[in-house]
């Protein structure tokens, strides 16, 4: 069995549950209603000459209200990545969906397994953890929740995300608390320096200016 015969079957199984696939058979999205949507993608990895794949399912929610504006005011959504690169506003391996909120992967034995088989244990993560997290999360207060209570998540996006989230539900003194780290970045002339005297002009021009 080859690997991309794993991966066709879950884009076919992707597609039945919902999902168009958005660059790759590993790359998929959701529509969640306006102005928000879901995000899964699987990732796989060998050891060198190794006949077993290990393959892990990641969900996420994109919020356009948030990634466009700090895309508009900092150039990017991500230090570094370019616009062809999807940036979902919380995102996580699924296993930390789960109440144990530990990385989840499952083993592909390429010489034995058939690619349904497969497939299946990477589809369960996403009917049984990855709907029920993405449709909960659509909305600023869900996104905010995830963003403060989900492991396992890239440490750096609280920061520019969070209060936006708080801000979008008129929540000004929480979003003013949480600015407060990268007004301390921005006072340790952190590499990020720049970046964040950007976000935090447009953030102030648009939310706290009267």
């Amino acid at each position: 069995m080859k690997k991309s015969e794993v991966f066709k079957e879950i884009a076919g199984a992707m597609k039945a549950v919902g999902f168009r696939r958005r660059a790759s058979n590993y790359e998929y999205v959701l529509d969640l209603g306006p102005g928000f949507e879901g995000w899964c993608s699987f990732a796989d990895h060998a050891k060198r000459g190794s006949s077993n794949l290990l393959v892990a399912t990641f969900a996420g929610v994109r919020c356009s209200a948030v990634e466009e504006r700090i895309a508009r005011w900092c150039g990017d959504v991500v230090p570094g990545w370019d616009g062809r690169s999807y940036v979902a506003t919380v995102s996580a391996n699924v296993g930390y969906l789960r109440p144990e909120a530990q990385w989840l992967e499952h083993p592909v034995d390429l010489t034995g397994d058939e690619p349904a088989e497969s497939a299946q244990r990477n589809m369960e993560d996403v009917t049984g953890i990855a709907l029920e997290f993405l449709r909960r999360t659509a909305s600023y207060q869900g996104v905010t929740h995830a963003l403060i209570t989900v492991k396992g998540q890239m440490p750096d996006r609280q920061i520019e995300r969070l209060p936006l989230t708080y801000a979008l539900q008129g929540e000004y003194e929480k979003a003013q608390h949480h600015l407060s780290y990268m007004r301390k970045l921005v006072d340790d002339e952190s590499y990020l320096a720049p970046r964040y005297l950007r976000y935090l002009a447009g953030f102030e021009e648009e939310f706290l200016s009267v």
